[in-house]
């Protein structure tokens, strides 16, 4: 049963009619046991009124035959054992007397009888067990009746409280429904009872981690128009004076252009589609990875440019590390840093890639060292100067000066994947004169051991 209202219907019904049921039983018993009481009571009074009258006077002889239609049988024994006086002459009880309260069968019937000895004489009253559970069902059941009339009246303010106690579920659900696609408001969480609040703030979070992932893919959309007009406007007028070209001089330096033109459009659509895939909520998931793996990947990947660029590219204090990120994005991470290295160092410059493990105090709040894997890319570039370090972060920010070729999205894509691995990204200036580029993850077993105390 996946309905709420339904289950509570169910579970409140139920229990409110098992209540009814065992309240009845319980009044009905203790009505039967009570009218037992006074059925006795009742008997020892007639005895007791009996012993204190005259048997002597008139009517209380054998003859008197108007005690066939009442309830109680009244026998009187004098000292000799006579029976001297019997209300009901034809009846069978037992002529000789039990002091006090006995049950005694009579033929088919079974009889309540009290016995008293008073003034020499024995006075026993006898009442029918039939007749005294007739009445004492009566008795009963009158006592339970407002129990039949209660519990479906219960049953109605159940239905009525469970309605109105979900009404504010009701209620959410159709201001959700009303909402426009692109309406992030957070709700209010002030109508609604105590226990739906967590719900609605949760909600509320998640509206805002929508609304940004919206703007970031609306501004994404926007700057990606914006920065592949450039190109496609430079193919269009390097098409055109291919076309207008005279000799095969001409024609080979057109075709040149539209070749590098070609060239920097199909890298900025691939970057835009890196960075997309990395900002997007469809990423791949972590996984134990090989730093030193990637880093020698990128180093194959990009040996072309390298040779032709003439830089000598290779790895330094090649650690093997282990860190906790997604294959693919590290792997781009790696590659988009070195590729930005060789770009920027001049022919016959050095690009040192380096892998290894470090103690640094990473958690502020503790001044224990951990054991952190540090990726390190060294060029020979012009570096960067302190007051751009943050800026060049930003998406299709290219610095004065830069190379051809760039798209400006290369460190943005590089901080988008370390942000997924918890790692950060460092600049600073590389002991070969141009950038130094750290990446610092957080170790696998530290990883390992974080995620076990915040378990506990």
């Amino acid at each position: 049963m996946k309905s709420l209202r339904a289950r509570l219907l169910l579970l409140l019904s139920v229990a409110v009619t098992l209540a009814a049921l065992v309240q009845a039983l319980a009044v009905f018993r203790n009505a039967m046991n009570e009218a037992d009481a006074v059925f006795d009571y009742h008997l020892q009074q007639l005895a007791l009124s009996l012993a204190s009258g005259d048997m002597g006077l008139p009517g209380f002889g054998p003859d008197v035959s108007a005690g066939n239609n009442v309830d109680y049988v009244v026998q009187v024994w004098a000292p000799d054992g006579k029976r001297i006086y019997v209300s009901r002459p034809r009846s069978d009880l037992p002529s000789q007397a039990v002091l006090g309260y006995t049950n005694v069968q009579v033929g088919n019937d079974q009889w309540r009888v009290f016995s008293m000895q008073a003034g020499g004489r024995t006075i026993q009253v006898g009442q029918s067990t039939a007749t005294r559970q007739a009445l004492a069902l009566g008795f009963a059941l009158r006592s339970i009746w407002p129990m039949a009339v209660i519990a479906p009246l219960l049953l109605l303010a159940v239905a009525w409280v469970v309605r109105r106690s979900l009404r504010p579920l009701s209620d959410l659900s159709l201001e959700l429904e009303s909402r426009a696609a692109t309406s992030f408001d957070p709700l209010d969480p002030h109508p609604v009872v105590s226990e739906m609040r967590p719900v609605v703030r949760a909600m509320n979070g998640l509206f805002a981690r929508t609304r940004q992932a919206f703007e970031t893919q609306r501004m994404f959309v926007a700057d990606a128009a914006h920065e592949l007009r450039s190109p496609l406007a430079a193919l269009k007028v390097q098409v055109q004076m291919l076309g207008r070209a005279h000799d095969d001089g001409q024609r080979g330096v057109a075709l040149a252009r539209l070749e590098s033109g070609i060239d920097r459009a199909s890298h900025l659509v691939e970057q835009l589609l890196l960075l997309a895939r990395n900002e997007s909520g469809a990423e791949e998931a972590l996984g134990t990875v090989s730093l030193l793996d990637a880093a020698r990947l990128a180093l194959s990947d990009t040996a072309e440019l390298a040779q032709t660029r003439g830089v000598d590219a290779g790895l330094e204090d090649a650690e093997d590390c282990a860190v906790l990120a997604p294959p693919d994005g590290l792997r781009i991470l790696v590659r988009n840093l070195v590729d930005n290295a060789l770009r920027y160092t001049p022919a016959g410059g050095r690009v040192d890639v380096r892998v290894r493990h470090e103690m640094q105090a990473v958690n502020p709040a503790s001044a224990a060292p951990q054991r952190v894997a540090v990726l390190e890319v060294n060029d020979a570039g012009p570096g960067i100067p302190v007051e751009e370090r943050e800026r060049v972060f930003d998406r299709f920010y290219r610095r004065d000066g830069s190379p051809a070729g760039g798209s400006g999205l290369g460190l943005a894509i590089v901080r988008s994947v370390a942000d997924r691995c918890g790692a950060r990204v460092e600049l600073g200036t590389a002991d070969l004169g141009g950038l130094q580029v750290r990446v610092v993850f957080p170790a696998v077993h530290a990883v390992h051991a974080e995620q076990r105390s915040g378990a506990d």
